[in-house]
């Protein structure tokens, strides 16, 4: 499951996944990020995987590189919040994937992570 967060914030957005994240809930995040693209031009992405499990099966996961270069020139920054080696080694991938400047966070640095995200 994921909720939005930040919801005050124009310039950002904010994302939590929580758990295993199914194919339904990836395109309802896909949904939810269009709709906030009409709203700015190069938001900032903070995206809180600090209870995030994985995926519920390979078709989630490939709905997620769906978003991921499908997106992969909206945002001007994405902060990836969460702790581990595995956090570490999927930050470096989805750097790849994206255009827009990448940072990891550790859960205890959110409010940095949110401030660096919304910086321009």
């Amino acid at each position: 499951m994921f909720t939005e967060t930040l919801t005050n914030h124009d310039d950002t957005i904010g994302l939590a996944c929580e758990g295993k994240l199914s194919e339904s809930d990836l395109k309802r995040m896909h949904a939810l990020l269009h709709e906030r693209l009409q709203e700015t031009s190069k938001p900032g992405l903070v995206l809180d995987l600090t209870r995030f499990e994985g995926y519920e099966g390979p078709s989630a996961l490939l709905e997620d590189l769906k978003i991921d270069t499908a997106h992969r020139n909206d945002f001007c920054r994405v902060a990836v919040v969460g702790a581990g080696a595995l956090m570490e080694w999927g930050t470096r991938f989805a750097d790849v994937l994206t255009k827009a400047e990448l940072r990891q966070f550790d859960p205890s640095e959110t409010d940095a992570a949110i401030a660096w995200a919304s910086e321009r």
